[in-house]
């Protein structure tokens, strides 16, 4: 019997690779012949680095490059086998400055390494990263030069607020392999560069901003825009989910016909997820994800959906009851809620046991044989 085990994130209590495992060791004790195959999951804002590297070998490299604030931290990022590199930005790029002051220019100080080291094809996770910039730090980082209405150079590391001083923009030593390279960005919130439906305008209450300081932001990154317009003869502004990164998506799908992906369109990239669908014998799948965070469509609905396509048998493990009715309507065979409501606090331990619980009831449930006449 082949069973599946897909298991996302659990809200930051337990990761991907954690509910697996706790997954397969419930199916270990009930179904001690099982072939058991994990596919690790990620989001737009945790674990893509880790699920790549449990997937595929390669090499981690440890850089110093720069955090939202601008002190000097260790980023890892990764290139597999087959030469494809991940940027995970929140594992580096958070700030604690107010939101006014944080830069993006560490990405780009990674982004530059990962090209002197070769990289050719680049995925960069943008969720959860803390800078607002509309990308300048990064364009800084990677060549770009900034001036002032006297020509004297901007330096964009300072801050969002320091957009509002640029008139002029030099593309002329950028980093030459940036050209060369097939950019896939991974993004499950669904903003704008600028506007109500911007990622500050969404998520600053999040935040502790007030409204007034977010639109402040807005408006700068709108600026911003209106330069890079005025120097490319286009707008980048119209970039669907360009939002993310505080701008970067819009910034590099104009510049370099990035492509901007979510979760679940990288995972079936990555794992040939149909197939391996196609192929099990029962899918035990999950997440611990809450609608509130306002992220789009993630991994579970794709297996949700592939799973009943191939009619495969599915059980689905949550901490929460947002997707119940979905999935139900889906087709999918059965599932449980660990939670009515996800508590504010948690152990991962604990978590790990009442997905485990839960896997082991519900395999009880299909091995016990019933006389429905």
């Amino acid at each position: 019997m082949k069973v599946l085990v897909a298991m996302d994130e659990f809200n930051g209590i337990i990761s991907s690779y954690q509910a697996n495992r706790y997954v397969e060791e419930a199916i270990a004790n009930k179904i001690p012949k099982a072939d058991i195959v994990q596919v690790p999951l990620f989001n737009g804002r945790h674990e893509l680095m880790d699920s790549v590297f449990l997937w595929q070998s390669g090499t981690k490299y440890r850089v110093t490059a720069h955090d939202a604030d601008m002190n000097e931290v260790e980023a890892v990022y990764g290139i597999t086998d087959n030469n494809m590199t991940v940027i995970e930005g929140n594992l580096f790029l958070k700030g604690h400055k107010p939101t006014r002051e944080r830069s993006s220019y560490g990405m780009g100080e990674v982004i530059a390494n990962a090209l002197d080291n070769q990289s050719e094809h680049i995925i960069i996770s943008l969720g959860g990263i803390d800078s607002f910039d509309g990308g300048a730090g990064m364009l800084q980082a990677l060549g770009v030069k900034f001036y002032d209405d006297e020509a004297v150079e901007v330096d964009t590391r300072q801050g969002t607020h320091i957009l509002k001083q640029i008139r002029s923009v030099d593309f002329s030593n950028i980093h030459p392999r940036l050209k060369d390279v097939n950019f896939q960005l991974m993004s499950d919130f669904d903003s704008k560069l600028y506007g109500k439906k911007s990622e500050i305008m969404q998520i600053y209450e999040a935040k502790h901003m007030s409204r007034e300081e977010a639109v402040e932001i807005d408006n700068l990154i709108w600026y911003f825009s209106e330069i890079l317009k005025g120097e490319l003869h286009s707008a980048i502004g119209l970039v669907e989910r360009g939002g993310a990164g505080g701008g970067i998506a819009s910034l590099l799908s104009h510049l370099y016909q990035a492509e901007i992906l979510t979760s679940h369109e990288l995972v079936d990239q990555l794992t040939h997820l149909e197939s391996l669908i196609e192929q099990a014998d029962l899918i035990i799948f999950g997440e611990g994800v809450n609608e509130d965070d306002q992220l789009l469509e993630t991994t579970t609905i794709r297996i949700a959906e592939l799973a009943t396509k191939h009619q495969k048998p599915a059980i689905a493990v949550c901490a929460t009851s947002d997707k119940f009715d979905q999935f139900e309507t889906m087709g999918v065979t059965a599932m449980f809620n660990t939670f009515i409501e996800m508590p504010e606090s948690y152990t991962d331990f604990k978590m790990g046991i009442q997905i485990r619980h839960y896997t082991i009831q519900a395999l009880k449930l299909l091995q016990t044989p019933f006389n429905v006449e």
